[in-house]
C-alpha cells in the first residue's frame, strides 16, 4: 500500500492529466465518504465554514427555507483539501485508483452516450468510440449495469435493431464490449447508418445469454460460427448504383404479377455490381478466411422478430469457396445479390402484406458465417445438424409434455431439418423422452431414416445431396459417426459396440440412438432452450449444428406457438353419410365451423401427372384459388407433403398460395406411395401456426379410418366458375361448394389434441 503522500501525489497527478475531469473526480471521492459513513456531506460542510471562520448555519425552521447556501470559491478549495486529507488517511491507494478509474470511464460513456443518441451519426464513427471505451483496463473497475443501461439501448438501437421488444430483452445481455466485437466485422459504406438485421442480432443475442452454459455442461460447450455482418444500409446503394430502385414498388402488384416477374428480379440482381468499397472490404474478408465454405444468409431488420418471424422467407446460399481469391469472390457477390433478390419474392411479400408490414422500408442485412462442419472426403459436412423448439406442438405419446420441446435431427447440412424433402425422415426428439420414437417399429424407422445427406462438393464446388452410403464409403471417418448411426440386422435395429463400425454402409440407418441414449446431448439442449425462453419471455426455436467437437448455435428467434383454446369435444352422434373425414394421429386442439369451401388435390390423378411442368402448375392453380376465395372460409386437402422441395411427394406451393386457407389436410394414399411426415418444426409448419392455420394428416387407407370417398368425388365443381382460364384443370383440383352439395350445411372440423381425435361433418 501506498504511503498517504504518495496517493496525494497520485491524485494531484491525475487531477492535472485529467483537468476537464477535476470537478468529477472531486466529487466522486466525496460521495465515496459520505457512503462509506466516514465523514457525512453535511458534516464535510460544516468543517469548511470552520475553517473559514464562518458560524454553523441555523437549523431550517420550516419546509420552504433554503437548507444551506452555495460554497464560496475559497470555501470550495477547503472543501476539496479536507477531501483529499480524509482520503489519504482512510482509503487504500487499490480504492483511490479503482475511483479515479471508474470517474474516467464514466466520462468515456458519457461521451459515447451522447454520439449514440445522435440520429445521424455514421456506424464508423460511432463504432470507434465503442472502441475507445473497449480500450478500458476492464478488471474490477466495472461500471454497474445500471449506469451504462442507456447506452446499452442506444448502441443495439444503432447496430442491431431498434424493435422495442428485442431491445428489452437484449440491453440485460448485451454488453458494450460485444457491441465492439460486431463492429470490427461490420461491412459498410464509409459514411453510412446500417444495423445486421434480425438473424444476425438473434444470434449475438442468444450467444450473450449462453455465455455461462459451458459452466452447467461442460461436455457440450456453446459456440457460435466466425461471422461478419454486411450492413443494412449497403443494400440501397446497390439499388441506386445500378438503377433498381424502381423494383422496390414491385411489392404493391399481384401475386401472380410478382411471381411472374421474380425470375427476372433474380437475373438482374445477378448480373449487377456493388460498391468498390464494398468488394474491397468482401476481398479483405475472403483473404482472412481462405478457402473454409461459407453461407450467405438474410438478416432483414423484419426478419426474427417477436411476431414476426419470416421463417424460411427470404434466400440462404452456401458458397463452397473454392479457388482463387477472385473466383471466390464472384461467387460470393452472386450469393450476396440472391439474398437481396429475394425481398422481391412473392412469398415474403405476401407474408409482409398479411401482417401490414408491407409500407415499411425493408433494408436487408446479410450474415456471412463460416459453415460449420469437418472435411470427410471431398465433401465438407457437420456431424449433425438441426432445430430446436422450446415447445413441441405435436406430441405422438401421452408421455410427451408440451413444455419439454423437441428437436428435428440430420446428419450434415441441417436444410433437411428445416424443408420437407424425400421420402426420408429427420429424427424427432422429444426432449423429455429421447428415446421415445414416433414410428411404431424398428421395421418403419429403418424404411424411413435419412438415407440423403446435404453436404458441400468441395471438388465440384456446390451443394449436392449424397446418397448416405457413398459417404460412409469414404476412407474418412464421419465425427461422431456411432452416436448418429444403428445397425440393422434381421429387422432389429442394434446401437454400434464401439466408436470403429464395421458393418457395411447398406446396413447403417440414421437414427441418433446412441446419442440420445448413452449421452447428456438431449438434456444440453433441453437446458439451453429453457434458458433462452426464459430469458426471451417467449417459446423460442434455434437452429445449430455439431462439427464433432463442439456445438454451435446459427439462429435464435421467438417461436410462434398456437394459442391454447378451450377444449373440444368431438361429437359421437353423427350419421355416418354426414361424416367426411377423421383423424386419431398428430391432432391439436381445435375447431373450424362453417367452412363453405373444399379445395381438394386428388392424389390419384396428381399421381398420374406426367410431367413436372405440370405438377407445378397444380401449385399455381392452388395459389389463384387461395387469392379467389380471399374472405371465404375455405379448406386445402391434398397428397402427401403440401409445400415439399419434392413435387412427386405434394404439391408445391409456397406461403403466398395457401395463406388464406384455414386448414391444411394432408392425405396419405398408401396406392399411391404418399406419406405425410408430420411437418412441425420445418419452417412451413412454422408459417401455419404464425398464420393460424391448423394442420392435420389423414391415413384413409388404415383401419377404423375415415374418409369419405362420395364427398370428395363429387362431380360438381366450382373450379370453372372461380378460374375460368383454369378449366382444364378441374379433373386435379376439385372445389367443393359445401352448401351446394350438402343441401345448404357447412362443414365443421372438431379436433381434440387430448384425445387425438378429429372429426370433420356436416351440420
Amino acid at each position: 500500500m501506498k504511503s498517504s503522500g504518495n496517493i496525494r501525489q497520485y491524485i494531484d497527478q491525475k487531477r492535472a492529466e485529467y483537468k476537464h475531469l477535476v470537478n468529477h473526480i472531486d466529487r466522486q471521492f466525496l460521495i465515496t465518504l459520505h457512503q462509506r459513513n466516514i465523514v457525512s456531506i453535511d458534516q464535510m460542510h460544516e468543517e469548511v465554514r470552520a475553517l473559514s471562520g464562518k458560524d454553523p448555519l441555523p437549523a431550517a425552521l420550516d419546509h420552504n427555507q433554503a437548507e444551506g447556501e452555495k460554497l464560496s470559491a475559497d470555501e470550495h478549495e477547503w472543501l476539496v483539501r479536507r477531501t483529499y486529507d480524509y482520503v489519504c488517511k482512510h482509503l487504500s491507494s487499490e480504492e483511490v485508483e479503482r475511483i479515479i478509474n471508474l470517474t474516467i470511464k464514466r466520462d468515456v460513456v458519457r461521451e459515447l452516450d451522447d454520439f449514440a443518441k445522435l440520429a445521424s451519426v455514421s456506424t464508423r464513427l460511432l463504432a470507434e468510440k465503442v472502441r475507445q471505451f473497449t480500450l478500458l483496463s476492464d478488471g474490477e473497475n466495472r461500471l454497474p449495469a445500471s449506469e451504462v443501461m442507456g447506452t446499452r439501448v442506444a448502441l443495439i438501437r444503432h447496430f442491431i435493431s431498434d424493435q422495442l421488444e428485442f431491445i428489452g430483452i437484449a440491453k440485460n445481455f448485451v454488453t458494450i464490449r460485444e457491441i465492439d466485437e460486431i463492429a470490427e466485422r461490420m461491412i459498410g459504406l464509409e459514411f453510412g447508418q446500417g444495423r445486421i438485421g434480425g438473424k444476425a442480432g438473434g444470434m449475438v443475442l442468444a450467444s450473450c445469454i449462453l455465455k455461462t452454459f459451458e459452466d452447467l455442461h461442460p461436455d457440450w460447450p456453446v459456440a457460435t460460427p466466425e461471422s461478419w455482418f454486411l450492413r443494412s444500409d449497403v443494400i440501397d446503394r446497390f439499388l441506386e448504383l445500378n438503377h433498381l430502385t424502381g423494383y422496390q414498388s414491385l411489392k404493391y402488384r399481384t401475386t401472380d404479377e410478382i411471381r411472374h416477374e421474380y425470375p427476372l428480379v433474380k437475373g438482374v440482381f445477378r448480373n449487377s455490381d456493388f460498391p468498390v468499397d464494398i468488394v474491397q472490404q468482401l476481398r479483405g474478408m475472403l483473404k482472412e478466411i481462405g478457402t473454409h465454405p461459407l453461407i450467405v444468409r438474410s438478416s432483414s431488420l423484419l426478419e426474427d422478430r417477436i411476431g414476426s418471424a419470416f421463417s424460411g422467407k427470404y434466400a440462404s446460399v452456401f458458397v463452397a469457396n473454392q479457388g482463387p481469391t477472385e473466383v471466390r469472390l464472384q461467387a460470393l457477390l452472386v450469393a450476396i445479390s440472391e439474398v437481396y433478390a429475394s425481398t422481391m419474392a412473392p412469398d415474403p411479400i405476401a407474408y409482409r402484406r398479411e401482417r401490414n408490414l408491407l409500407d415499411y422500408h425493408e433494408d436487408m442485412g446479410v450474415l456471412i458465417q463460416k459453415v460449420v462442419g469437418k472435411k470427410v472426403g471431398k465433401y465438407f459436412l457437420p456431424a449433425f445438424a438441426g432445430v430446436a423448439f422450446s415447445r413441441n406442438e405435436y406430441r405422438w405419446s401421452p408421455r410427451i409434455k408440451r413444455e419439454d420441446g423437441l428437436l428435428r435431427l440430420v446428419m450434415g447440412l441441417g436444410t433437411r431439418a428445416v424443408d420437407r424433402v424425400g421420402h426420408e425422415h429427420p429424427r424427432m426428439v422429444a426432449l423429455g423422452a429421447p428415446t421415445l420414437k414416433p414410428t411404431a417399429s424398428d421395421q418403419t424407422t429403418a424404411q424411413t431414416s435419412q438415407r440423403t445427406v446435404d453436404v458441400i462438393n468441395l471438388e465440384l464446388n456446390r451443394m449436392q445431396s449424397i446418397d448416405i452410403d457413398e459417404l460412409l464409403s469414404l476412407d474418412d471417418a464421419v465425427p461422431r459417426l456411432d452416436q448418429i448411426v444403428s445397425v440393422y440386422q434381421d429387422g432389429i435395429l442394434s446401437l454400434p459396440t464401439g466408436t470403429r463400425i464395421s458393418a457395411p454402409p447398406s446396413s447403417l440407418c440414421v437414427t441418433f440412438d446412441k446419442l440420445l441414449e448413452r449421452t447428456t446431448f438431449a438434456d444440453a439442449m433441453r437446458r439451453i432452450l429453457v434458458r433462452l425462453e426464459e430469458a426471451y419471455g417467449f417459446p423460442v426455436d434455434v437452429e445449430f449444428a455439431h462439427d464433432g467437437e463442439k456445438l454451435y448455435l446459427l439462429q435464435c428467434r421467438a417461436l410462434a406457438s398456437h394459442v391454447d383454446v378451450a377444449a373440444v369435444e368431438v361429437p359421437r352422434d353423427v350419421p355416418e353419410d354426414q361424416k367426411v373425414f377423421g383423424a386419431n394421429k398428430y391432432v391439436r386442439t381445435g375447431l373450424l365451423p362453417d367452412i363453405e369451401y373444399v379445395v381438394y388435390v386428388d392424389p390419384a390423378t396428381y399421381d398420374g401427372i406426367k410431367t413436372p411442368e405440370r405438377r407445378i402448375e397444380v401449385a399455381r392453380v392452388v395459389g389463384r384459388l387461395n387469392h379467389a376465395l380471399t374472405g371465404k372460409r375455405f379448406i386445402l386437402v391434398g397428397p402427401g407433403r403440401w409445400g415439399s422441395n419434392d413435387i412427386r411427394l405434394g404439391v408445391k406451393v409456397g406461403y403466398s398460395d395457401i395463406n388464406n386457407t384455414r386448414m391444411l389436410v394432408e392425405v396419405a394414399r398408401t396406392k399411391a406411395g404418399y406419406t405425410p411426415e408430420v411437418s412441425f418444426g420445418t419452417h412451413f409448419f412454422q408459417d401455419l401456426v404464425e398464420a393460424d392455420i391448423q394442420y392435420l394428416p389423414l391415413y384413409p387407407d388404415e383401419p377404423d379410418s375415415c374418409f369419405s370417398e362420395s364427398f370428395f368425388g363429387q362431380p360438381e365443381n366450382a373450379l370453372a366458375s372461380l378460374l375460368p382460364k383454369d378449366a382444364d384443370f378441374a379433373e386435379i383440383v376439385r372445389v367443393i361448394h359445401v352448401p351446394t352439395v350438402a343441401g345448404g350445411s357447412m362443414l365443421t372440423i372438431a379436433m381434440n389434441g387430448e384425445t387425438d381425435e378429429a372429426l370433420a361433418y356436416l351440420q
